[in-house]
């Protein structure tokens, strides 16, 4: 009897030796290890915020360590895994800490380390009326400039924290870097200082204006040679021996794509029908399209005029 009790013995300290060796080597290969992440505030689930107030700014990230296998932690999702909540419904109006709640739900892992609350600033919900003011980026190229930029609608409502809409100021940012016009809508963002950074936690409405910008070419000033024309003949046995223009150039301004395709400037006609007598009038230049100028406005024109020498007898 006492022999098969040793025997028993030896058997069940075998056992346990093999049972702590097994148990050695498997932790040499897969040791218990732990992982600390950070968790967006955005991550955190939370009751609504009593009625007239706001958070000021976005809820603060939160640290977590977790402990498990080397393999468990290896494949660890902590956006999948951990669960974040808060309970706002007690909030008031200043600093305050709140008690956060977080919940591992993955079995092979378990938590070691989370904070016991987030600091959250709250404030007095209020709504201004803002004028949308037009920020320009850059500026249009060469040869270009910007004639408009008109907003629609020009005032926006700004709704949040009330110690964040003191003097603020609603813009509209646009890039200036080309020469053709346009029509869009824009994002309108709230701004304080003379940095123009955007201001968070701001609801806007209308979120986005149509901001319609027109550009047009420079005009440019070119002289062309002022031309005449004449109506009518002179009176039987008179003729045409001259004609001349003052000036004979006037300055034309307009763009240079359309002074381009202008060889000179033409002028109303000068009737000289049944004259005997030279004629000097004062016309009107002619303004083609596109021209926007042209000075002077008039010229003279002086028509000479002869007698037809008769055949002597």
């Amino acid at each position: 009897m006492a022999f098969v009790l040793g025997n028993l013995r030896l058997k069940l300290l075998a056992v346990a030796a093999a049972s702590a060796l097994w148990a050695t080597v498997a932790y040499t290969e897969n040791p218990t290890a732990e992982r600390t992440f950070q968790i967006s505030g955005s991550q955190i689930q939370h009751t609504a915020v009593p009625v007239g107030l706001v958070l000021i700014g976005d809820l603060p990230p939160v640290t977590v360590t977790v402990v498990g296998a080397s393999d468990a932690l290896r494949n660890f999702d902590p956006n999948a895994s951990l669960r974040l909540s808060a309970n706002f419904s007690g909030l008031h109006q200043g600093q305050q800490y709140v008690a956060l709640v977080v919940t591992d739900t993955d079995p092979n892992t378990h938590l070691r380390r989370q904070p016991a609350s987030i600091a959250i600033t709250v404030d007095q919900l209020a709504t201004i009326t803002a004028t949308v003011t037009l920020d320009q980026q850059g500026s249009v190229p060469a040869g270009f400039h910007l004639v408009s930029a008109v907003i629609d609608p020009k005032q926006v409502s700004v709704a949040g924290p009330k110690s964040l809409l003191a003097n603020i100021d609603a813009y509209v940012f646009i890039g200036l870097d080309g020469h053709q016009s346009f029509f869009q809508d824009t994002p309108v963002v709230g701004v304080r200082d003379q940095k123009k950074k955007p201001i968070q936690g701001l609801l806007i409405s209308p979120a986005t204006v149509t901001v319609k910008v027109t550009i047009q070419a420079d005009a440019v000033t070119e002289a062309k040679v002022a031309g005449w024309t004449l109506t009518g003949q002179p009176a039987p046995g008179y003729r045409v021996s001259n004609v001349t223009i003052t000036p004979l150039e006037v300055s034309v301004t307009g763009l240079a794509a359309t002074l381009d395709t202008i060889p000179q400037m033409q002028t109303d006609p000068v009737d000289i029908s049944n004259a005997t007598a030279d004629v000097v009038k004062t016309v009107a230049v002619k303004l083609p399209a596109g021209v926007q100028d042209v000075s002077p406005r008039s010229v003279q024109v002086h028509v000479f005029i002869v007698k037809i020498p008769q055949p002597s007898p």
